[in-house]
This record gives C-alpha cells, sequence and structure tokens, in this order.
C-alpha cells in the first residue's frame, strides 16, 4: 500500500493535470486507508478471495480442516461421556453380581430354612431390579447399552423374567478421515440377554427370478455381481453388451435378448439357480466371454469362450436370501410348507395359536410372522444368506420351536427339537449323557426293551436306537406336534407304555432325554402313545437368566441348583469385569486421540492465523501513515487551488 505524499505542483503542466494528480491521489490513500479501517474491524487480511487468491484457498481449505476436526472433537467427547457412564454402571452391576453370587455360595450347604431362603430369593429379585435398572442408564440422553435402538429403554422386568429390546448392533462415529469405530457395549454380551440362536440347519437355497436383486448374488465365483461388458457370439455374429446398469436379473434378461446376435435370446435355466443363453440360429455355437477385463460373464456364471452348441447353461450365481424372497422361490423352488405353521412357545408366556404363515407371500413376511407373535422371539436371516436363526430375547424363559402336524418348522431349518439336533445341547447345554447309559421300554403287553445309548449324538440316533432295539414293537418318531421324542405302542395290550433309566450311573438319561413327570425320572401312559417333553430349550445364558435359576432355586430349597447358578453368575461377573475393562481401555485410547487431535487443531488454527489474522501493531502504523499521507494531499490540494497566474510572475 503507498503512503508517500506525492507531489501534485509538477512544472509546466494545465491546472487540470494538477488536478487529476491530486485526486488520483486522495482516492488511493482514501482506498489503502479504508481497506485498513476494515481489517482493524474484521482483524483479517483479506475482505474477499480476490485479495489474494493463494492465499484464500489456502484459508478455505484449512477452515473445511478445522471444521471437520472439530467435528470429531465433539464426536469423541460425546463418546466420552457415553463410555463413562457404560463405566460407571458396568462398575455397579459388577458390585451386584459380587453380592448375588456371596448370597448364594452363603447359602449352599446351610441347614435348610424356609424362611432364610425366601428372604434371599427376596433378595435376589431386588439385585435383579437393581440391574435392569443399571442396564437402563442413559448417556447424553441415549441408552448406553440399546445398541442402535438406544432410543427406548432395552431391558424391562416382563412375565417373571427380563425382555431385551435393544439393538445387536453398536454404535459407531468418525473420529479422524476414514476412522469410524464403535463404542457402544452391546447389551447381549454383558448380560447375556438374548439366547444363544437358533441356528436354520437348512439351506434355503432361493431359485433365482427376474426381480432378483444382482446385488442378493453371490455370484459364480462367490465374488457378487461385479458390473462390466460381456460378449456373445453364435459363432458368426458378435455382439458387446454393457450389463452395467442392470439391477436385477431380469435388467440382464432384457439386455441380452435385446442386443445379442439375431436368434439369441436368454432366460432363467431350468434348475432356477443360473442363466441359460440359446440360439435358433441353425449350426450355432453360443460363446460368452468378457469385455473390458471385467469379471461379469463370469460372475453371472455364463463364461464360456469355447462353447459346446447351440444353448450355453449356466453355473449357480447362489441367490442370497433377502425380505423379498419369494416363498415359492425356496427350496430350489419348491417352496416350504406354509399352510400348518409353527408351534412356538416361552416357558413364562401364556400358550398362543401356532403361527400363522399361511398368508405369507415372502421370507420378509415369515420373519414379520414371528417377530410379531408376541412370544418375546426375534427371526432374521443370518449373514451368510441362506437361512434364517430366531433369538429368544426373554432372559430365564425357555423357548421351543416346533412343527404343528406339518413341516413347517423343519423346512425352514427352525426346529429346535429336530433329527439333527445335537444331545451335547439339551438341557440347557448341560446335554444327555449317553456312555454306558441304558434306559428301558416297556410296551404294553409287558415285554421290556433295554435300549443302550452309548455313542448316541443326536435325537435321530437315539429313535434310531430305540427302534433297533424294540424291533417295531415300540416305534420312535419325533412328535408330529409341538417337540419331543413319541413313543408309540404297535402290538395292543392293556397295560402301561413306559420309559425309565435303567443304568445306575448317576445319570438319568430318560429324564435328560424329556422323558419325566413332576416325581421325577421316567414316564408311563395307559395309552399306546407317549410323548416326551422338550428338553432341547433355547433360552438366554446371561446374568439375567442365573440370577432367576438362583431366585427359583432359593424358593425351591434345590443346593444341587443353588450352586450351579452360582457358579454360573461367578462367570457372569468375570464377563462384566471383562466388559468394565475393555471400556477402560476404549476411554485411554479416546483419550489420547483427544489429545492428538487437540494439538492438531492448535497447529490449524494458528497456521490459518498467520495467513489470515492482521498483525494490529502493523496496520495501526499503515493507518497513520496513510492518514497522515491523505491530510498532506488534502493540503497539498488546498494551497493549489489558491495558485493565480500572478503566483508565476515575479
Amino acid at each position: 500500500m503507498s503512503s508517500a505524499i506525492k507531489p501534485t505542483n509538477v512544472a509546466r503542466v494545465t491546472m487540470l493535470m494538477s488536478s487529476n494528480l491530486l485526486m488520483n491521489d486522495i482516492r488511493s490513500n482514501s482506498v489503502d486507508l479504508l481497506k485498513v479501517q476494515n481489517q482493524l474491524s474484521s482483524g483479517l487480511k483479506l475482505a474477499r478471495p480476490s485479495d489474494s487468491p493463494a492465499e484464500a484457498t489456502t484459508i478455505m481449505h484449512l477452515d473445511s480442516l478445522l471444521e471437520r476436526q472439530n467435528q470429531y472433537l465433539n464426536n469423541i467427547g460425546f463418546t466420552l461421556d457415553y463410555l463413562a457412564s457404560t463405566d460407571t454402571a458396568l462398575g455397579q452391576a459388577v458390585d451386584l453380581a459380587v453380592q448375588a453370587h456371596d448370597l448364594a455360595v452363603g447359602s449352599v450347604g446351610t441347614a435348610t430354612d424356609d424362611d432364610g431362603r425366601r428372604a434371599n430369593a427376596l433378595i435376589i429379585d431386588q439385585i435383579i431390579e437393581q440391574i435392569v435398572s443399571i442396564a437402563n442408564n442413559t448417556a447424553r440422553g441415549s441408552y448406553i447399552f440399546g445398541g442402535q435402538n438406544s432410543t427406548q429403554p432395552p431391558f424391562e422386568a416382563y412375565a417373571g423374567g427380563v425382555l431385551f429390546t435393544g439393538s445387536l448392533d453398536q454404535l459407531q462415529t468418525r473420529v479422524a478421515d476414514g476412522n469410524v469405530v464403535g463404542f457402544s457395549v452391546n447389551g447381549n454380551d454383558t448380560f447375556g440377554s438374548v439366547s444363544s440362536r437358533i441356528y436354520g440347519i437348512a439351506d434355503l437355497d432361493p431359485d433365482i427370478t427376474t426381480d432378483t436383486l444382482l446385488s442378493d448374488l453371490d455370484g459364480y465365483l462367490g465374488q457378487g455381481i461385479r458390473s462390466g461388458s460381456i460378449r456373445i457370439s453364435d459363432g458368426t455374429d458378435i455382439s458387446t453388451i454393457d450389463l452395467s446398469g442392470c439391477v436385477t436379473v431380469g435388467d440382464v434378461i432384457n439386455k441380452i435378448n435385446a442386443e445379442a446376435p439375431a436368434g439369441t435370446t436368454a432366460a432363467i435355466g431350468p434348475d432356477g439357480s443360473s442363466l441359460q443363453i440359446s440360439s435358433v440360429v441353425p449350426g450355432a455355437n453360443v460363446t460368452v466371454t468378457e469385455s473390458g477385463g471385467g469379471y461379469m460373464a463370469q460372475d453371472l456364471g455364463i463364461y464360456d469362450p469355447v462353447g459346446s452348441g447351440a444353448t450355453l447353461t449356466g453355473q449357480d450365481v447362489d441367490a442370497r436370501l433377502s425380505l423379498t424372497t419369494p416363498v415359492t422361490a425356496l427350496a430350489g423352488g419348491a417352496g416350504i410348507d406354509t399352510t400348518s405353521g409353527l408351534l412356538i412357545t416361552n416357558s413364562m408366556l401364556d400358550s398362543i395359536p401356532a403361527v400363522d404363515l399361511s398368508s405369507a407371500t415372502t421370507l420378509g413376511d415369515i420373519l414379520s410372522a414371528i417377530n410379531n407373535a408376541g412370544i418375546a422371539a426375534r427371526a432374521e436371516i443370518n449373514a451368510a444368506g441362506t437361512g434364517i436363526n430366531v433369538f429368544n430375547l426373554l432372559s430365564g424363559s425357555r423357548m421351543s420351536i416346533g412343527e404343528n402336524s406339518g413341516t413347517t418348522a423343519t423346512d425352514l431349518g427352525i426346529r429346535s427339537f429336530g433329527a439333527d439336533s445335537q444331545l451335547s445341547d439339551f438341557n440347557g447345554g448341560r446335554g444327555v449323557y449317553t456312555e454306558g447309559s441304558v434306559i428301558r421300554i416297556t410296551d404294553r403287553q409287558g415285554a421290556s426293551y433295554d435300549v443302550d445309548l452309548t455313542g448316541a449324538q443326536t435325537v435321530q440316533d437315539v429313535i434310531d436306537a430305540i427302534n433297533n432295539a424294540t424291533g417295531g414293537n415300540v416305534v420312535a418318531s419325533l412328535t408330529a406336534s409341538g417337540n419331543g421324542i413319541e413313543l408309540s405302542n404297535t402290538v395292543g395290550g392293556s397295560g402301561n407304555l413306559s420309559v425309565t433309566t435303567l443304568s445306575d450311573n448317576g445319570y438319568f438319561v430318560a429324564q435328560q432325554l424329556g422323558f419325566y413327570t413332576d416325581e421325577g425320572d421316567g414316564m408311563s401312559v395307559v395309552s399306546d402313545t407317549l410323548t416326551g417333553e422338550d428338553t432341547n430349550y433355547i433360552m438366554p445364558n446371561g446374568l439375567f437368566s442365573h440370577l432367576i435359576a438362583l431366585r427359583d432355586a432359593l424358593l425351591a430349597n434345590d443346593d444341587q441348583d443353588i450352586e450351579i447358578a452360582a457358579n454360573a453368575i461367578d462367570t457372569d461377573r468375570q464377563t462384566l469385569s471383562s466388559m468394565h475393562g475393555m471400556v477402560g481401555s476404549r476411554v485411554l485410547a479416546l483419550e489420547n486421540r483427544k489429545t492428538h487431535l487437540e494439538d492438531n487443531i492448535l497447529a490449524a488454527e494458528t497456521l490459518r492465523s498467520d495467513i489470515r489474522d492482521i498483525d494490529f501493531t502493523e496496520a495501526i502504523t499503515r493507518y497513520q501513515n496513510l492518514y497522515t499521507a491523505l491530510q498532506a494531499n488534502l493540503t497539498a490540494g488546498s494551497l493549489l487551488t489558491n495558485i493565480s497566474l500572478l503566483d508565476f510572475l515575479s
């Protein structure tokens, strides 16, 4: 900026030129003075980007960087508050778990005292209530154990148990460019509030349809469908077809039919799981290759650079299940039994009618019917997209999924007591002890059959062992309604049909298999049919279930169950302690990241200030110089206007 006082009394010039020189000097000084005034009032060097494009670009870049970093700092602050509340809640839960464990240990082996154990059971009830309250703690208005469903309490005392309504998905936040971290603690991992899944053992293997999304296909190479172009030849003509804009299988078929060589068409293959391309041109040899180095043809299972005639039958593109998968497409196009429905029970809830699936047209309809049946169950498509899983959400309650005189549960692969069910999973994970175990079955004519279960690992193994031992006089099978092993007397007679444990190895194997009454091991009926109970129940295996089991064991004066519950609660305490430690490590890591981010923000702000902000001392000095120059110009101008011709005559 110029601050010099420019001469206006230049010799041998006209008055007009002198006046113009004066006005230019005054105007220039005024503009410079205004710029300095604006800088002093705003504190900024630049009033607009055009003042210095290079510096303005740098400032805008730093502004954007600081905006992101400050948002990341806010995210970290929120996360630290969230984890601080989680840390406090876990510490309180650990203390209560220790209290419950000590109470249980103190009750084992003591003299039976109904009143004392009832009092202890009341204390356990209070501990359950306190832990439910802790599990519903909030941070900044969000429920800390609710996962992504953090706007409502994740736990609820319900029907004598504890119902989990939260999400298993973790909350996430961005703490740096390209760095997203999960920070919420899973309510199931912490409190064991959801059962181990009833894993769908059946691959529902859906057929593809014209409406099947390409994104729902694993593709022949197992890499999904990667968009691109393909070349199709009938042996004479060749077409390059861009399939990158296709969304569904139908789009692919329509595109090929529109652009392939004349007489060449595409359709879904006769197996329902692949594409087929055919040509009606005499002597045609259909080949398909990639175009542009992509993988579209290979992913679609139709890559064949050699060909084998007029018809090219592709490979299985392995469709994944989705909510829109038609029921008729399941099981390779055979569909499933939707007429019979499912019998789903939860021991703490009132019995409900069979879940009606008769109106289900898609897999989403089936899942909705289960989830909305009011039985504290959650059904979902598994991660691989091959079947469905079902959870029991009610801690302390035993869930069972059985048939309603049909094959629906088996077709879906979710029957909890099926032929392939592992005996090691029975009785809440305690299993069925089969080594050296023998049960005795007596038919109604009084004949007895000793069944050695040694080596049996599945329900089908047990059924086969019984049928082999009885020679068909008593036939074992899965019950057609509900769950359990059913024994059918086929020889007549008027006596009792019964089953008891014969071995004396200390294990009541008949009871473990579901053949028991309130009196204990074994069952006996005056009927041709005897049906055992479902002992392969599904229940959450966590703190709430174990506390409820302890309460019930105290009320029942059952030392063995009290001890089992005490050991389980101690394991839960260890889990809580581990989660507590994990939260502490997350807090430490985030504190370190916060410190590092604050240092980066300070450095960026300093750099931006050096470029953007004015030096007030220097600006004030310039202002004074410009003001002095303006005054001088005005004074010189006033003198100039008073000069006449007489001033030059002397």
